[in-house]
């Protein structure tokens, strides 16, 4: 078996050393599965998905994170299924809590791939929040990957986009929601293989 993971954040700036976070999610996958006769289907990838939202507040009083004016105008301009993320509920959690939620789903070292949309943001970003929370990064940086990097290179020569949505997908991706972002670029990578491969 395949092991890869793949995960993203939703913030409320750019700076991936004080910008507070909005949220995280994370997804296990098999790429097996990708040429398999039982290929992914995006719910299923969507449904599997862990998904923890973070209380922003504390995150701004106690590790003195950042609210970025042009992040929130860009925030308004998102869908309004994407920015139920910006407001504050009884199930947000301090950032304390990523690491121990990171850690209890996966044994980190077991992985052979993990997958963010790119390496200069997401991965230095949870660096960041491990080192601001006392906690050491789960992932080894062997396993980094970047899925905009792969996508463009299995679409060289095309004219397509790594931001595609496959066919029939259009009305079901929410962007900027980390659980459709991480499911749709495994659907992305999955629909690819399957055009080289089968």
């Amino acid at each position: 078996m395949t092991n890869c993971v793949i995960y993203d954040f939703e913030t409320l700036g750019q700076d991936v050393q004080t910008c507070a976070v909005l949220s995280f999610a994370i997804l296990h996958f098999d790429e097996d599965r990708f040429i398999s006769e039982n290929p992914y289907q995006y719910k299923e990838l969507v449904d599997r998905c862990h998904f923890i939202k973070f209380d922003v507040k504390d995150q701004v009083k106690n590790y003195n994170r950042s609210i970025e004016r042009d992040t929130l105008d860009w925030w308004k301009g998102q869908s309004k299924e994407a920015q139920k993320v910006l407001k504050p509920s009884e199930d947000d959690r301090k950032i304390e809590a990523l690491f121990p939620f990171i850690v209890d789903l996966y044994d980190c070292k077991i992985m052979k791939k993990t997958y963010t949309r790119g390496n200069t943001f997401d991965p230095i970003l949870f660096q960041s929040l491990m080192k601001a929370t006392g906690n050491y990064d789960p992932f080894p940086w062997w396993t980094i990957r970047d899925t905009r990097s792969m996508i463009d290179g299995m679409l060289l020569g095309s004219n397509m986009n790594n931001k595609f949505i496959p066919e029939g997908l259009e009305t079901e991706f929410v962007a900027h929601d980390p659980r459709h972002d991480i499911a749709m670029d495994v659907m992305r990578m999955q629909v690819l293989t399957r055009a080289i491969v089968l």
